[in-house]
């Protein structure tokens, strides 16, 4: 199956044409699409997806840019937690980009995080995990629960050491649009162990070549497995039956 993984239909970017964006990806093969809350807004609005759409599954959670959040979120997200539809918790991880905001926020989003992965643990449900700029943190944290919980790495960013600490510690990594425009990116994705690896594009954002520039949509998953099964040197049959199977594994779709 062609599966992403990660698409944000329940984004502003989509409200207008969901359904058209979604007929298009079928229209391609795209068989499945998870799309994750960022916020509790639109937590709500994949849940609501989900239901209205026999493609859709969706994960619930509050991504670290919305800390503001944090208060009410295991409250919040546990009223959906045990709906059919609902496969994992996240996206959620740590976020470190703005250097003028981490005194503040830091140890409010390890917390945060932290939430995450006991409701992860507690419902044995898969864990989205964002990691921009705080590879160090982000190990610390899912150290505490190794062995305890599952997920991916959305959108992997990291070099090779970190890479081989995610795969032992039974991480899947995903795999999105911007490997076709980023090299260092390329060189960690051939090291990737095929079995460990899902497809996504992040939609609205890192639209891949050709179509960088443009909005991002769930169709061009395709894409970004065509890119992969040639730097890889592997049929594409062969990377969507593989990335297809990791992914109904890691979210028992």
């Amino acid at each position: 199956m062609l599966i992403d993984t990660h698409c944000h239909l329940n984004f502003k970017a989509f409200e207008d044409d969901v359904d058209k964006v979604i007929f298009e990806a079928k229209a391609v093969g795209i068989e499945k699409i998870i799309v994750p809350g960022a916020a509790m807004e639109t937590s709500l609005k994949a849940v609501e997806l989900a239901e209205k759409f026999r493609e859709i599954y969706a994960t619930v959670g509050v991504h670290p840019v919305h800390i503001q959040e944090a208060g009410e979120v295991e409250k919040f997200l546990g009223r959906f937690l045990g709906k059919e539809k609902v496969v994992g918790i996240g996206e959620t991880g740590l976020d470190y980009k703005d250097k003028n905001l981490l005194d503040k926020t830091k140890k409010k989003q390890q917390n945060l995080f932290l939430t995450h992965l006991l409701m992860a643990e507690k419902r044995g449900l898969p864990v989205i995990i964002h990691n921009r700029e705080a590879s160090e943190d982000v190990l610390k944290v899912i150290s505490i629960f190794e062995g305890k919980v599952h997920g991916v790495f959305h959108c992997f960013s990291g070099d090779e050491d970190f890479l081989k600490k995610v795969i032992k510690m039974g991480f899947f990594v995903g795999v999105d649009g911007n490997v076709t425009y980023n090299k260092a990116l390329q060189g960690i994705v051939k090291k990737i162990p095929l079995e460990k690896m899902v497809l996504e594009t992040d939609s609205p954002f890192l639209t891949p070549i050709p179509y960088r520039g443009l909005r991002n949509e769930p169709k061009n998953v395709k894409l970004v497995a065509e890119f992969i099964a040639k730097i890889r040197d592997i049929s594409f049959e062969k990377m969507v039956e593989e990335t297809g199977k990791n992914a109904a594994r890691l979210f028992g779709i």
